[in-house]
């Protein structure tokens, strides 16, 4: 039998991104007030986000079997994608955004939505 959820507010998942916010070189923080912001705009390690996103599914109680994240948080881009990059060619984001609707949505159903994976 499975349970129903409350729907998932956005403030609560914006309360738990600030609690992870660090400040930017110039010593201010990255304000975080709307559903389409995203994680990738913050200041964060690779390691910071990775604690950042266990802490979201413990607090949330979201399973994690479907996240990728490589899909959210790619390796470095190779030299030549710099170069292109550079040179005005572009192939759009390196990565999907992982914004803080997608973030409600995912704990509203207690599993990574399936159109992310």
């Amino acid at each position: 039998m499975e349970t129903s959820r409350k729907p998932c507010s956005p403030q609560a998942v914006i309360d738990l991104i600030e609690y992870h916010n660090q400040p930017t070189v110039f010593g201010r923080f990255r304000k975080i007030d709307r559903h389409d912001f995203y994680l990738q705009q913050l200041p964060l390690s690779e390691v910071e986000f990775a604690i950042l996103m266990s802490d979201f599914f413990i607090t949330f109680d979201v399973c994690s079997k479907r996240y990728d994240e490589t899909r959210y948080f790619p390796a470095s881009p190779s030299a030549l994608l710099v170069l292109a990059g550079r040179l005005g060619f572009s192939a759009g984001l390196p990565y999907r955004p992982l914004t803080v609707a997608l973030l409600c949505e995912a704990a509203s159903l207690g599993r990574w939505p399936e159109g992310n994976d």
